[in-house]
């Protein structure tokens, strides 16, 4: 039955994107008349603004979110036209190139515009279908504006169209050459003003040395931002430094799961029984919660649950700003982030970014997957590659474990991560003297497990003798492990099951104004606390 209903969504977008061009134009001029508020307006300004600049390319995708946020949809190739047109009458930079000129960046940014919606595989394909609400079409092309962006080569398609994006921006950067547009002032745009924030509260005693202090002051960066994100999420002062989840733990109740999520993977959940979940939750749960402070959102009237596609919600009239706390359009309608959100948001509020080129900003968590994650440099997230280890160390805290369908990151490890201190040759080093009840290092993750418990911390020997894919991957990088402490030189870590990636740390893979996550500032009353030990 959903198979169905998926062909007959597909079939409409298909039929929508394969409109004759004569008739999406005729369209998109109509729809430009007096008074219509034309969705291509913000990327005229910022050709306008920026062509030729440093930050033209970011600014052009900014553009681009823009329209969409404004409009649920990539604005059209002859809005783009018209807007153009339009800008051209004000005192601006384009006003000083020719005509000719003016021309081929109308089309050039036009074939941007196409390039983009022209796919019909996947989300792109439903978000072209009629039957589709406003808040998920604008989610949908959102994510294939941050895959493009980022530069998603999951699929021949999407590696396709990475390549079109790529030639057509590098054509408006020649013709910013030839102009003169280059190396001329650039307008720089005043600070966004955020008023996603709380007040801070007040100052305490512990002031100097609260719970994010000391995390800060005592975790690898990685770990610092997934502590951050846990307690941020669920608002306590506890939850971050929590025992890891095991056996011990029952499952979450209260969750239902009610369909499937529209791209046709992954389960849809809701709350259904609010009173059962809150009995059974271990983070927030009634006789395990206090609020920090009456000013933090009421975790337990709007909790967070595991959501299947959920990101954080993110605009651009604040591109620093991640909330975790409004519904982004991408998953259910609960409150909730899914594996690879909670990864990208863990390394963005601490100002790690993801690839070197491209600026920190919270948008980019609608394009990070699993799937990209496997092979970071391929899909163009070059601030990450596969670890190495070495006689020395291998798993390392924030070091991010990855499949085709989820990725965790490593919270912390033992001495001996993956229980391989008692092989004493390389000859030992065999898959058949690895065992996952001996890995010692514990994970973040949001996932279903638990119930759909979400955001977690979890024993890395206990969730991988439940996933087969990613422990089977994780015994083949304890191998390699093995071998590297026989040999002087180090080991790049592969895996055809699952990928350990680590963060390059340089200067240019780094931002000194990291991500903040909406009610951050509600921990800033929690004490300094520590991680518990595994």
């Amino acid at each position: 039955m959903q198979n169905r209903k998926n062909k007959k969504i597909r079939a409409v977008a298909v039929n929508l994107i394969t409109l004759s061009s004569t008739a999406i134009l005729g369209l998109a001029i109509t729809s430009c008349s007096p008074g219509f508020s034309t969705s291509a307006n913000p990327v005229a300004e910022k050709l306008d603004d920026s062509l030729g600049c440093k930050n033209f390319e970011d600014s052009l995708w900014t553009a681009f979110n823009k329209s969409v946020e404004d409009n649920n949809r990539p604005p059209y190739p002859a809005e783009i036209e018209a807007a153009l047109q339009a800008r051209l009458k004000k005192p601006g930079r384009l006003e000083k190139i020719s005509n000719e000129a003016h021309s081929k960046i109308s089309d050039i940014t036009g074939e941007i515009a196409s390039t983009i919606a022209q796919r019909t595989d996947g989300g792109v394909g439903i978000a072209n279908a009629v039957d589709v609400d406003d808040e998920t079409r604008r989610g949908i092309w959102l994510e294939r504006l941050a895959q493009l962006e980022l530069g998603d080569r999951t699929t021949d398609e999407k590696s396709a169209d990475v390549d079109a994006i790529q030639a057509q921006i590098k054509r408006l950067k020649t013709i910013a050459d030839q102009e003169g547009l280059t190396g001329t002032a650039c307008v720089t745009p005043p600070p966004a003003h955020d008023d996603t924030t709380i007040p801070s509260a007040s100052p305490t005693p512990e002031a100097a040395s609260n719970m994010l202090d000391t995390w800060k002051a005592t975790q690898p960066p990685p770990v610092f931002g997934g502590l951050k994100t846990f307690a941020t999420i669920y608002q306590s002062c506890d939850a971050g430094t929590r025992a890891p989840l095991g056996s011990d733990v029952s499952s979450v109740q209260g969750i239902s799961v009610t369909g499937r999520h529209p791209s046709g993977t992954g389960n849809v959940r809701q709350i259904s029984n609010l009173k059962s979940f809150l009995a059974s939750q271990p983070y927030i749960g009634t006789s395990a919660y206090k609020r920090p402070l009456p000013s933090c959102h009421d975790v337990q009237a709007l909790p967070s649950i595991y959501d299947y596609g959920g990101k954080p919600y993110a605009t651009t009239a604040n591109e620093k700003v991640l909330n975790m706390f409004k519904n982004a359009g991408t998953g259910s309608k609960e409150l909730g982030i899914d594996c690879s959100a909670l990864v990208f948001t863990a390394y963005a509020t601490v100002g790690l970014k993801f690839k070197q080129s491209t600026a920190l900003k919270a948008s980019l968590v609608n394009g990070v997957s699993s799937s990209m994650l496997t092979e970071p440099q391929k899909n163009g997230l070059t601030c990450l590659d596969h670890a190495k280890f070495t006689k020395t160390a291998n798993l390392k805290p924030g070091d991010i474990i990855a499949i085709k369908g989820h990725v965790v990151m490593v919270a912390d490890v033992g001495s001996d991560p993956f229980g391989i201190g008692g092989i004493n040759s390389v000859g030992q080093c065999t898959s058949s003297n690895i065992s996952i009840g001996k890995f010692n290092f514990t994970i973040f993750q949001s996932s279903p497990e638990k119930g759909g418990i979400g955001v977690n911390r979890m024993k890395a020997s206990y969730y991988l003798s439940s996933f087969s894919t990613m422990g089977r991957g994780m015994i083949q990088h304890a191998v390699n492990a093995c071998k590297a402490k026989f040999q002087t030189t180090a080991i790049v870590s592969k895996s055809t099951s699952a990928s350990v990636v680590r963060h390059l740390g340089t200067a240019a893979c780094s931002d000194p104004a990291p991500v903040r996550l909406t009610q951050e500032e509600c921990l800033n009353s929690c004490s300094a606390r520590a991680l518990d030990s595994i």
